[in-house]
């Protein structure tokens, strides 16, 4: 079995790790973000990579970046050189977010391994799952492809299509697809490290602009949804030109501007509200700006359904919200709290 340095951050990491683990490969060390202060109170906590490595004794690194850049560590040099002195076979990333120094990569036999999740070159970049969902995809997958000097540029090694659920939100299929993910890895890398030769080959500059698919990291602004915007969800409206320009700011239609696709005209707004609802699952969530007696408050979409109102129509249920500084509402309440609205 190869010997591996495992580098990843959240939950989505620990399907592979465990199961790379559960497997017998060697663990010599996992390399995760550091601690970070969560919740109203700030407390500091590592990471699940990390809390996972504590519990089975094995060592964590948790290299600082510099000016929030994940390029560039604050000490690149003696990361690489603790990695290099453990002799592992090969480097395994899921879900990292941060580069893999280069000169690490190039001092490893068999160099490094990226599970990401979506159909390279399609999808690169570090939401991949989040933007499927919200243009409408009906098919992903996982690739397994080599580390490179860019981001998901490296040689594709492997990969597996999935399809995407109507009623699959981005936790759901990212689940899935590290799962995917996980046991590519098993099947493939004893016989991947024997071969010993690092892939250096990249995707070349133009197959990545040809794919349009840059996919940006997920801000807690991309959650907003004008008010305007989803009364024309609820009442069943359709996406317009005149709907493309009124609402070119809002992440989700200028993300299709972005990429010249204009796949979504004539589509119910309230059928991409539910889309970017389930991409936006758990975070950032979709929230919005009400006035309630001419003052204006912050109101979060908790739970939402289509309901058809014609053949090709439908539009958006709210099933349950809540008010800044209120506790959530849920049915008959939602639909009286909703007529108090100003906006």
């Amino acid at each position: 079995m190869p010997r591996l340095v495992f580098f990843g951050t959240p939950t989505y990491s620990l399907i592979v790790l465990k199961r790379l683990y559960e497997t017998g490969f060697p663990l010599l060390a996992v390399v995760t973000k550091p601690a970070q202060p969560v919740g109203r109170n700030k407390e500091l906590t590592i990471t699940p990579v990390a809390e996972w490595a504590k519990a089975h004794s094995i060592r964590a690194f948790t290299p600082e970046v510099t000016g929030g850049k994940p390029w560039q560590y604050a000490h690149e040099a003696e990361l690489t050189q603790d990695i290099v002195n453990l002799k592992p076979d090969i480097l395994v990333v899921a879900d990292y977010a941060q580069k893999i120094p280069v000169q690490l990569i190039a001092q490893i036999k068999a160099g490094g391994l990226n599970v990401h999740p979506s159909l390279l070159p399609k999808y690169r970049g570090p939401a991949p799952v989040p933007w499927a969902i919200v243009h409408g995809e009906t098919e992903t997958g996982v690739s397994i492809v080599t580390l490179a000097e860019e981001f998901d540029s490296g040689k594709i090694i492997a990969q597996e299509k999935e399809t995407i659920l109507s009623t699959d939100t981005t936790h759901t299929l990212l689940t899935r697809l590290f799962k995917k993910g996980a046991e590519l890895l098993v099947t493939l890398l004893p016989e991947y490290t024997r071969q010993s030769n690092q892939q250096t080959e990249q995707l070349d500059n133009e197959t990545m602009q040809q794919s349009f698919s840059y996919t940006p990291r997920l801000r807690r602004e991309d959650g907003f949804i004008p008010w305007e915007f989803i009364k024309a969800a609820l009442q069943g409206e359709e996406i317009s030109q005149s709907t493309i320009q009124q609402f070119s700011n809002i992440t989700i239609v200028k993300s299709f501007l972005d990429r010249k696709n204009t796949s979504f005209t004539s589509t119910p707004v309230a059928v991409l509200l539910d889309r970017a609802f389930r991409a936006f699952h758990p975070w950032p969530g979709i929230w919005t700006k009400v006035k309630l007696n001419q003052e204006e408050k912050r109101l979060k979409i908790l739970s939402l359904h289509l309901q058809a109102i014609s053949y090709k129509l439908q539009a958006l249920v709210l099933d349950e919200v809540q008010l800044e500084g209120k506790q959530p509402i849920k049915g008959r309440d939602v639909t009286n709290f909703l007529k108090q609205l100003t906006a």
